[in-house]
C-alpha cells in the first residue's frame, strides 16, 4: 500500500512540474508571484521570496527565453 502512495506522489509531482513548464509565460509569472507571496506569509524573508519568484518565472519549456530578447521591442520602436 505504501508503494502505491509513493508512486502516486511521484507521478503527481511530475505532472505538476510538466504543467508548470508548459504553461504560458504570463500564467507562470502570475503563479510565481502568488507562490512567492504565500511563501512570505508563511515566514520566508522577502529577499528569498523574491529569488524564488524570479527562479519560478524563468522556468520554461523552450529554454531560457529571458535571455533571448526576441520578444522585446526594438530601441528605435520605443522612441517613436
Amino acid at each position: 500500500m505504501a508503494q502505491y502512495l509513493i508512486v502516486a506522489v511521484i507521478v503527481a509531482a511530475a505532472v505538476c512540474y510538466s504543467c508548470w513548464l508548459l504553461m504560458p509565460a504570463s500564467w507562470r509569472r502570475a503563479g510565481a508571484a502568488k507562490l512567492a507571496a504565500r511563501a512570505t506569509r508563511s515566514g520566508l524573508n522577502a529577499q528569498t521570496a523574491s529569488r524564488l519568484r524570479t527562479r519560478l518565472e524563468r522556468a520554461g519549456a523552450c529554454g531560457d527565453c529571458a535571455s533571448c530578447k526576441g520578444c522585446a521591442p526594438s530601441p528605435t520602436a520605443a522612441r517613436h
